[in-house]
């Protein structure tokens, strides 16, 4: 029935959509609602793509809330269904979050484990711009574990990559970070600026 799989697809998709839209408005608990229930049709359908989705913003939802451990949970979930039908773009995607929620728990090393995936795929897929953004996310993690020289090093990347797409906003958040780093180093402390922040968005 051609017909009523499309109709109940298109169902999915506006469930979904109607949930992005509420987590954009911080409606945590009607983002997750919707998102829920676009997995469950997503899931009866058989549709990889929407389940892996749906799983990874009822993920994104948690982190969102501060339960870091649920948006473990649903990241992991989503990037098993995306590894199981080799979905790069969903892979991608979330190998980097899953960088980020353990860099906002404070795990550098998991943290750079899951960025350095994302960045090899960004690197094979010619995706310059996750590159810069993955770039700057290994340079903050090495920066917030202590690791200077290394922090340095992929801000600097991060820098170039943005300045060759002219995205002069994130070079120049980039280049305060670099910044932080040079005036460690010279003074010994961060007295005088915040310091990094937790993470980019």
């Amino acid at each position: 029935m051609p017909d009523s799989n499309n109709a109940t697809t298109a169902k999915a998709e506006a469930l979904h959509q109607a949930a992005l839209e509420a987590l954009d408005r911080k409606e945590f608990d009607a983002a997750r609602e919707g998102f829920e229930q676009a997995l469950g049709i997503f899931s009866t359908l058989g549709d990889a793509v929407g389940m892996a989705m749906a799983q990874h913003n009822l993920g994104l939802t948690c982190q969102e809330v501060g339960d870091l451990a649920g948006a473990r949970d649903w990241l992991e979930k989503s990037l098993a269904i995306s590894e199981e039908g080799a979905l790069d773009g969903g892979i991608l995607v979330t190998c980097h979050q899953l960088g980020v929620v353990a860099q906002i728990a404070e795990d550098y090393p998991t943290a750079r484990k899951w960025f350095e995936r994302a960045l090899e795929l960004e690197e094979k897929l010619g995706n310059q711009t996750g590159e810069a953004m993955t770039s700057h996310q290994l340079g903050l993690v090495a920066h917030l574990g202590g690791e200077l020289e290394e922090a340095k090093s992929w801000y600097i990347r991060a820098i170039t990559l943005f300045e060759r797409m002219d995205d002069t906003g994130n070079a120049d958040k980039t280049k305060k970070l670099l910044d932080y780093v040079t005036d460690f180093e010279r003074k010994g402390s961060h007295e005088g600026h915040a310091g990094p922040c937790n993470h980019m968005q």
